[in-house]
């Protein structure tokens, strides 16, 4: 798929989220607004792929004139966006400081970290979550030091026995809770990703850089090297489905020059997450304006697996409109599954996607086996997915699946 083939509308959207706003960012803005545009179309772009700080500040910013009813919806949205994100400042800081009178190590994973590096600001991106990062060994207590602040979980499951969560701990890499069934969502993971072998060469909790906030408080993030590599993981982990993601990771590499962009991507190689960061700096290019070293972005570009990697994405966030969920595409997820075992090298690599995709912290949630027999999981895989595809054309689930959610 190419830029040119992509809908105005989306178009318009994506110019709207080059940062910062200069002169070029503003003049691409204004080319795309030059034919007539179907706002409410536009609306249901900005929606799903999660921009509307960003695009509110644009279209205002540049004086576009935006239809009525479309531009009260913008600007309520942004309004709320800027409500959430300061409760969950307040409420990240809050847990921050609980965590280390605890004594467990914890860092911010994007969230408000990466809103005030990336923007400067609380106004702009779209949060809905806390997500946090401590050491697997940590892990245990750190739920429990949630739920004594209020919180519950709420997936994999509402419940877990103790044998459960040290299983899920072993399976999987996060879990999620609620305080008072609301929000703020916290995400608790121990591991970046499931795939670890993309930041294999990753230490998360060295060097990391403190943000400050107002206030006085203060947060605990990535230092920019790993954080570049881990953003550039998530959105592919993802097929870079929304745009948000795409756009935070742009507004980060804003603050570099081409040397540092290169520094950077070679940070990124260096741990594992090269495909990753090659793929996100051609989209960053491709839809935002980034501009790459030129010895850097002929390497890239001349790389077939990005190529394929690159049209895979602009598939995923666009689609047949830019408006509909990739879930609710046919073999969405499969499009997604496919990504993923595309985003390394070597038969390491695709062994270790291949166990990913082998044992489904769901199904280890609800049917649990003793210890010695974990090695069924693999096996019992495409059986219980076979169960569950049945009972769903047959609208008949006596055992509901446990609780999960759609990602920011």
């Amino acid at each position: 798929m190419t830029a040119t083939a992509l809908p105005r509308e989306f178009l318009l959207v994506a110019a709207c989220c080059r940062w910062p706003l200069d002169a070029q960012a503003k003049a691409a803005i204004g080319a795309a607004a030059v034919s007539a545009l179907d706002w409410p179309y536009v609306l249901r772009i900005v929606k799903r792929q999660r921009v509307a700080g960003l695009v509110h500040h644009a279209l205002t910013t540049t004086g576009i004139d935006v239809p009525a009813a479309e531009a009260g919806a913008l600007a309520a949205e942004a309004q709320r966006i800027v409500r959430q994100n300061l409760l969950l400042a307040f409420e990240s800081a809050r847990l921050q400081r609980g965590f280390d009178a605890a004594g467990i190590d914890v860092l911010t994973l994007k969230g408000t970290a990466l809103a005030q590096l990336a923007y400067g600001s609380q106004a702009i991106k779209h949060s809905r979550d806390i997500d946090l990062l401590v050491p697997a060994a940590q892990a245990e207590d750190a739920l429990r030091f949630l739920e004594s602040e209020g919180y519950v979980l709420s997936a994999p499951a509402d419940a877990l026995s103790e044998a459960q969560r040290r299983t899920v701990i072993q399976y999987g890499y996060e879990f999620a809770l609620r305080r008072h069934g609301r929000e703020p969502l916290v995400e608790l993971r121990w591991r970046l990703t499931d795939n670890m072998r993309l930041v294999a060469g990753m230490d998360a909790f060295a060097q990391p850089q403190t943000v400050a906030l107002s206030g006085g408080a203060s947060l605990r993030t990535l230092s920019d090297e790993n954080l570049f590599a881990y953003l550039c993981v998530h959105g592919a982990g993802h097929a870079w489905s929304r745009l948000k993601w795409l756009a935070d990771l742009n507004a980060l590499l804003a603050r570099a020059d081409e040397a540092g962009v290169e520094r950077l991507y070679r940070h990124a190689q260096a741990v594992g997450s090269g495909l990753c960061a090659g793929q996100a700096l051609l989209l960053c290019h491709r839809l935002l304006g980034l501009k790459l070293p030129a010895g850097l972005g002929d390497e890239i570009q001349a790389d077939n697996r990005l190529r394929l990697l690159l049209a895979m994405a602009l598939d995923a966030m666009v689609g047949p409109d830019g408006a509909t969920e990739i879930e609710s595409r046919p073999f969405g997820s499969t499009r997604v599954a496919l990504m993923q075992f595309l985003l390394g090298r070597g038969a390491g690599y695709f062994m270790a996607q291949g166990r990913v995709m082998s044992v489904r912290v769901s199904d280890v949630v609800r049917y649990p086996l003793p210890q010695p027999l974990h090695f069924l999981y693999p096996l019992l895989r495409l059986p219980m997915w076979l169960w569950r595809r049945a009972r769903r054309f047959g609208h008949n689930d006596p055992l509901p699946a446990p609780k999960g959610r759609s990602k920011a």
